[in-house]
Parts: C-alpha cells; sequence; structure tokens
C-alpha cells in the first residue's frame, strides 16, 4: 500500500472505531435488579441493587442466568428466588444445569410449576430456586456470591420468556422477580422480601452509519492505492528491464 496509504489508514482507523457506535439491545436480553423491599425489613445496605439476575439467550432453546448477590452484608443471605416464565410456554419443560458458582452454598433446588409459588404478600411466580438456610455460612448463598444456570427444555426459549410479571396474588406487585433474605439485623433475626419491579435491557454496541461510511472510504483509499503501485511499478519496469530483474518478476505478478 505504501506510506502514503499507511498514513491514510492509520488517521483514519482510530477514528472509525470511536465514530459512532450506538448502543441497542440487539438481543432479548434483561437485567433484574432487586432494588425494592416491599415486606418486611430491609437489607443493611443502603446501596442497591442488593441482587441482580440477568437472563441472556445464549442460542434460541438455551438461555444463560446469572445470579449475584451484589450489597448484601452480614450474615443476610437469599432462601428463595422467584422467577416467571410465558404464560404460553409450559414451566414443567424446563430443565436447569448449573454452569458455575461463586463462593461457599449449597446448590439451590429448584422446583417449577404455573403460577405455583407465592412471594408473601406479592403475586405468584413460576419458578423457585431454594436455597439451604441452616447451617453455616458456607452452606448458605450470602454477600458477593453468585451462580449461573443454563435453562433449556424448550425448542424456542429466549431471555424475553422470563421477562413476565407474576399472577396476582396480594396487596403488592405485581413483579418481574422476588428474593427473600434472611437473617438482616443487628442479631440477625429479621427477614425481608426484595422484587424486581422492572426489566432492564442489557445494552451492546451497534455501529451507526458514520461508521459505515468511514469503513468504505478506507476501503476506497486501499484499492485506488493499490492500482496506483500497480502501474507505477509497470512504468518503472520499462526503464529497468535489464538492471533490476527481481523488480520485474514482482511488478508482473502485481500486474496478474
Amino acid at each position: 500500500m505504501g506510506a502514503v496509504g499507511s498514513a491514510i489508514v492509520v488517521a483514519i482507523f482510530p477514528f472509525f472505531l470511536n465514530s459512532g457506535s450506538s448502543l441497542r439491545a440487539a438481543s432479548p436480553d434483561y437485567m433484574y435488579q432487586f432494588n425494592d423491599a416491599f415486606s418486611g425489613s430491609v437489607p443493611a445496605s443502603p446501596i442497591k441493587p442488593w441482587i441482580d439476575a440477568t437472563f441472556q439467550t445464549v442460542t434460541p432453546g438455551t438461555v444463560r442466568l446469572t445470579v449475584t448477590n451484589m450489597t448484601l452484608t452480614g450474615l443476610e443471605n437469599v432462601d428463595g428466588l422467584y422467577f416467571n416464565l410465558n404464560s404460553n410456554l409450559s414451566p414443567s419443560k424446563l430443565t436447569f444445569k448449573l454452569a458455575g458458582e461463586s463462593g461457599a452454598f449449597n446448590t439451590p433446588k429448584v422446583s417449577t410449576g404455573v403460577n405455583k409459588f407465592q412471594a408473601d404478600g406479592d403475586g405468584k411466580y413460576d419458578i423457585l430456586f431454594s436455597f439451604n438456610n441452616g447451617g453455616t455460612a458456607n452452606n448458605r448463598f450470602t454477600s458477593h456470591e453468585s451462580m449461573t444456570y443454563y435453562i433449556s427444555g424448550i425448542p424456542t426459549l429466549t431471555a424475553a420468556d422470563f421477562a413476565y410479571l407474576s399472577a396476582p396474588a396480594g396487596g403488592a406487585g405485581p413483579f418481574f422477580a422476588a428474593a427473600h433474605v434472611q437473617r438482616i439485623g443487628l442479631t440477625a433475626s429479621s427477614s425481608g422480601w426484595l422484587s424486581a419491579t422492572e426489566k432492564t435491557p442489557l445494552l451492546i454496541p451497534e455501529p451507526s452509519s458514520k461508521s459505515f461510511l468511514l469503513l468504505g472510504i478506507w476501503a476506497w483509499v486501499a484499492v485506488f492505492l493499490h492500482k496506483r503501485a500497480k502501474s507505477s511499478c509497470s512504468a518503472k519496469e520499462k526503464l529497468r528491464l535489464v538492471r533490476v530483474p527481481a523488480r520485474r518478476q514482482r511488478c508482473r505478478k502485481l500486474d496478474r
């Protein structure tokens, strides 16, 4: 391409990278932030969310769920997580595979059923993760711990299928998800119910029209300089047929 071409590419490329990526929800992936206490005691930390859960489509038919205890403190532990499913799908068909965990806690029991699980004064949910509430902290799902599950069993399953509100029942809600937290307070003797009141789309970069324009300019410059190098080489070859045979051979390859 030559020194001029390289200089142009170096000048354009950083601008192309930084010029106009916008954010969009390209796939139906969602985060649920448990930042509201709708019943009982409130976790000690003023920093919210106390828990978050993300549903991400891996492929149609497989969804990755990651739950993280963000700002629970002390002995506080989660003993129940409640989620919903698209009302047109059967929760009994879902399968759950533990993909990873951070921390020391017993693997939860996963139960499913249409509107089978009620979260205190909130509505009814289709999926319940039940965690150990006894033993030591090494048995319970406590602060800063996380887990990841792959959910499958329905061929068309996507993260959007978990973006449904609980069925009405009780005075609170409906919510997208709920959690029950134990051992709140100085004596670790209180508990509280948390909710995810909104679904937050996970945003990913999308190139803007300006970026595509710059990419087109870059490609045009590269082609132009390549053709110029070939024609220049052919002209010089006429003057150097004898003295620089290696140069002639290289130019012939370029002309092809």
